[in-house]
């Protein structure tokens, strides 16, 4: 393990692509997992690192695997020194804490992460933890039945997120003009109080929203279900963290793959375990886990390969900065590369 540690500590601020193969022949001259070049899972570094992680999490599957590695003392065991910090009620807060190394590491929205990184922040994701399956979705009243019923109608939702860009990316495929639809900046509480009220005809929202205004008397138009990888959500640290402790950084992705793979073969007690540190009622906590999807290491290979299409994070991110330029959200262009650095999660595989 250490020499493994020692060989990415090594490598310092180099880039994947010249890595992958590098990294993975050192890590197999390490001792490493005698199955592929994998660390074996669970191993005690002699010492543990001294520099602290402040770790924010938040009621979302892509987040679970925090709260199974704190229960089971997994962070520890891998020499880490993990704060776990809340930031449920404050995702966008705490996506600025980030960014100004208040907080280290967080899981952003891709889509976030391009936004931060296109207004000058140095943001680099380092694994693939999840996209929606369903946990984002538009509800209409009844008599809409499709999206191009929206023409001339009020649309409410947080405009400037990746909400909207999900929203213009379905209106495309569907043929509609998004200019025929008035779209109200709201948040979810008040786009569903003027949903409920009638002041809009249909809200774009994520759960437990989604399924508030099902049972308002809404009907879904469409959810990200339909439409699987076109979100991903990505762990995020500053570029000058992961440069300055990729010792951590490693440990940190080997715990995330244990949990994952615990929440995969475990789901129960692994939904159990974030209940109880949430305060929330198992059933919430299991039913959210079914919208999203949990992602693994197979799913990171996809995830971190360059395509053109959504399930690639490099071919989603042009798309996404085209679509803040054109709303004047951002005024950079920014290339994939320099923020999505793989070599971690590669190391693993």
């Amino acid at each position: 393990m250490l020499r493994y540690l020692a060989t990415l500590a090594a490598v310092g601020g180099a880039r994947s692509n010249g890595l992958n193969v590098g990294l993975l022949c050192l890590a197999a001259s390490a001792g490493l997992s005698a199955t592929g070049c994998s660390p074996a899972i669970g191993q005690h570094p002699a010492a543990a690192p001294s520099t602290p992680i402040r770790l924010a999490t938040y009621e979302w599957p892509g987040s679970y695997w925090i709260e199974v590695a704190t229960a089971k003392g997994w962070f520890s065991e891998a020499g880490l020194h993990v704060q776990r910090v809340d930031v449920d009620t404050r995702y966008f807060e705490a996506l600025d804490e980030v960014a100004t190394g208040k907080l280290d590491a967080m899981g952003f929205t891709e889509f976030d992460l391009v936004r931060h990184v296109a207004a000058g922040e140095d943001l680099v994701g380092v694994a693939a933890i999840d996209y929606s399956e369903g946990a984002e979705s538009l509800v209409a009243k009844r008599g809409i039945a499709r999206l191009s019923d929206l023409r001339g109608k009020r649309l409410a939702l947080l405009r400037g997120t990746y909400l909207e860009y999900l929203l213009s990316v379905v209106a495309e495929r569907e043929g509609l003009n998004l200019a025929d639809v008035t779209l109200v900046d709201l948040s979810e509480e008040a786009a569903m109080a003027d949903f409920t009220a009638g002041r809009v005809d249909a809200v774009f929202v994520w759960e437990p929203y989604g399924t508030r205004a099902l049972a308002a008397g809404g009907v879904r138009l469409f959810s990200t279900a339909d439409f699987p990888g076109l979100t991903y959500s990505v762990l995020t640290l500053r570029h000058r963290f992961v440069e300055a402790h990729p010792q951590e950084v490693a440990a940190l992705i080997q715990v995330w793959h244990r949990a994952e793979r615990y929440l995969h073969e475990h789901p129960e007690p692994a939904c159990a375990i974030v209940a109880d540190l949430f305060a929330q009622p198992y059933a919430d906590i299991r039913g959210l886990m079914g919208t999203v999807r949990v992602l693994d290491l197979k799913d990171n290979g996809r995830a971190f390969s360059y395509a053109a299409g959504f399930e690639s994070l490099h071919g989603s991110w042009r798309r996404m900065n085209d679509f803040m330029l054109d709303r004047g959200l951002v005024h950079a262009r920014v290339d994939s590369p320099a923020h999505l650095d793989d070599r971690f999660v590669l190391a693993l595989q």
